[in-house]
């Protein structure tokens, strides 16, 4: 049951049913949801370890909203690990990488074509994911996992506008083996994020 509350809280954050900054009710969430508080207080506790909800004791349980200095933050934390997981997946396996990439870009062309922001949201995380999955470096994981859910819930409510250009000049410096530069454009193709991240967790008016 507690799986099934996190499925679908964690569903409703994301996709934005759940508001930034939206303070919960563990009572009001298990009514709607037809269940005991239980599963829903073990349910909070799980989605705050992901970073998508605060509990504090006395005021209540909110789904996170990040200021502009934590967008910040999160961006060039972002930007740190994946530039290294980036240089050791090129290290090990920079051909598996730009095709399982490119793979990523050509799904982009197609959801722009259709206009499918979810499904941009979506592949935008896969491509970003791939650095990860060819690193073989498990602690660049889980460091990447820290921010994960924060990454997915903002990417879904600020989807990118040029997804497949922004992406596919990356997969044409890994594909050439040219460190150096895919590793700049990574660099400059996060920190772009931030505007549209701090956007979306500013409260309207």
């Amino acid at each position: 049951m507690t799986d099934l509350v996190d499925e679908r809280l964690r569903a409703a954050i994301v996709n934005g049913e759940l508001a930034l900054g939206q303070q919960v009710s563990e009572a009001q969430l298990a009514a709607r949801m037809g269940v005991s508080k239980t599963p829903v207080r073990e349910a909070l506790v799980r989605l705050k370890a992901d970073g998508l909800v605060e509990i504090h004791p006395q005021r209540g349980t909110f789904v996170f909203r990040l200021d502009g200095d934590q967008v910040g933050q999160l961006c060039r934390y972002r930007a740190a690990i994946e530039t290294a997981a980036l240089r050791e997946s090129m290290l090990l396996a920079p051909q598996s990488l730009a095709g399982a990439l490119d793979e990523r870009v050509h799904a982009m062309r197609k959801a722009e074509r259709a206009r499918d922001q979810k499904a941009l949201a979506l592949l935008d995380m896969e491509f970003h994911h791939q650095l990860f999955e060819h690193c073989a470096n498990p602690y660049l994981l889980a460091g990447y996992n820290v921010i994960r859910w924060q990454l997915v819930a903002m990417r879904h409510r600020a989807p990118i506008t040029n997804a497949v250009s922004s992406h596919q000049v990356l997969v044409q410096a890994i594909g050439q083996g040219q460190v150096e530069q895919a590793c700049q454009l990574l660099v400059g193709h996060v920190l772009d994020n931030e505007q549209r991240y701090t956007a979306v967790c500013t409260p309207p008016g």
